[in-house]
């Protein structure tokens, strides 16, 4: 099965709102450290989940060096138990916070989907903020069940599709 990552996308007004937070701290690694050490974890990490999957990505660490060279560590994919599908991918970084973004895998034909809806950068374990954006996952993804085709392009997933 092949694994693609796919940012959910605001129907209303077509804007990805994980991709949107990724690309603004892109824009300020050009000028602050810890925010360029956030977003090579951030790509690198997705890129691992992309490569290894569900459930593997969940069952192991996903190990990189850090700009010093020193290893970093990190268990990316948790599940929120009291969330069941949702899934949370992660990135701790002193100096800068916790980048969390709430996720759900969709299955279809030969492609697993793993649609990252909502991220923040939070500051603190429990985060008021965060706890808002899995509500808000966890409303969409009854109507997203209906309609994925509303939220992401299901590109080489579909049967009447041409090569």
């Amino acid at each position: 099965m092949k694994t693609v990552i796919e940012f959910l996308k605001n129907p209303d007004d077509q804007k990805k709102p994980v991709l949107e937070l990724i690309q603004t701290i892109q824009q300020y690694s050009s000028t602050d450290p810890n925010y360029l050490q956030v977003f090579k974890f951030v790509i690198r990490g997705l890129e691992f989940v992309e490569k290894h999957g569900l459930p593997l990505a969940k069952q192991i660490y996903y190990t990189d060096l850090k700009e010093d060279g020193k290893p970093y560590t990190i268990q990316l994919i948790k599940e929120l138990r009291d969330h069941v599908p949702l899934l949370e991918f992660r990135i701790n970084w002193e100096g800068f916070g916790a980048f969390r973004s709430v996720f759900f895998e969709y299955c279809r034909e030969d492609h697993q989907f793993l649609v990252f809806a909502r991220a923040i950068v939070k500051q603190t374990t429990y985060s008021a903020d965060f706890e808002q954006i899995v509500q808000e996952t966890e409303q969409l993804y009854m109507d997203f069940i209906n309609n994925p085709e509303k939220y992401i392009t299901l590109t080489g997933a579909d049967h009447n599709e041409t090569s």
